[in-house]
């Protein structure tokens, strides 16, 4: 029997359905082996493995690294502040030490000025003044109580800053035989008044008669001024020598720390 057209034309409908998927099937299958062969056939890429990354070891770094303190604003110019002071402490430091060495400098530049000056007035008056009298040597054994208050009263004087008149006195009492007593003292008055009077050259003849007495208790007195008549006339090397023979014969004397600081 033939099938009916119905029966026919149902046939054809599934026909029509099987061919239409078939196609898909096979593009199901073929991607699927596609991709099998892709993960199978190709080797693994090692040249560009990036390593696993510990999260753990990590989050224990994060959280035992302790983050550096940070100073708050304040203490920060606190900080700035002591800085800039020592800073300018130093510097300050630096021009006191520059002053201090500029006004040494200048003071001895004055110093030398004036022992040039006073060098040149005595040049100029030894050119002028006649040579002094030889002294004459004290007679031993005590002066009289006249003598004495002639000598009190020329200390006075000297006292009293008349120098010249002083000088007079002194003179007078030597010319006139004072005994020994009294006539180093004599001579280490005028030498102190020369001396006041800026006429070094004079002082030291007196203060040089007093060191030629066998006993006086002016001795000391006279080396030291001695000394420094020689340093007022800027002649330091004889200034030093007379302040060491100070030092040397004189060890008790009041003057041997003044002559010690003098000494190089």
């Amino acid at each position: 029997m033939y099938p009916s057209s119905r029966s026919k034309a149902h046939g054809l409908v599934r026909l029509v359905a099987i061919l239409a998927f078939v196609p898909f099937a096979l593009y199901l299958t073929g991607c699927g082996g596609s991709e099998e062969a892709t993960t199978e056939g190709t080797p693994a890429d090692t040249t560009n493995t990036t390593p696993a990354v510990d999260t753990t070891t990590m989050a224990a770094k994060e959280t035992t690294t302790v983050a550096p303190a940070v100073p708050s604003p304040e203490v920060a110019t606190l900080q700035q502040e002591n800085e800039q002071l020592k800073a300018n402490n130093a510097q300050l430091q630096q021009q006191l030490d520059s002053s201090e060495q500029t006004n040494k400098d200048l003071m001895a530049k004055i110093s030398d000025l004036e022992a040039a000056q006073i060098a040149a007035q005595q040049a100029a008056q030894a050119a002028e003044k006649p040579a002094p009298a030889k002294m004459t040597e004290a007679r031993p054994g005590k002066s009289s109580p006249e003598e004495i208050e002639a000598y009190t009263s020329a200390l006075q004087l000297a006292k009293q800053r008349k120098f010249q008149d002083a000088i007079n006195q002194f003179q007078n009492l030597l010319d006139s035989g004072i005994k020994s007593d009294y006539a180093d003292n004599c001579h280490y008055w005028i030498g102190l008044c020369y001396y006041s009077m800026k006429d070094f050259k004079t002082a030291i003849e007196h203060f040089k008669e007093v060191l030629k007495f066998k006993f006086s208790e002016k001795k000391d007195d006279a080396q030291f001024m001695l000394a420094q008549s020689y340093e007022r006339m800027g002649n330091r090397m004889q200034a030093q020598a007379e302040y060491k023979r100070l030092i040397q014969q004189y060890p008790t004397s009041e003057y041997v720390k003044l002559a010690q600081a003098k000494v190089r």
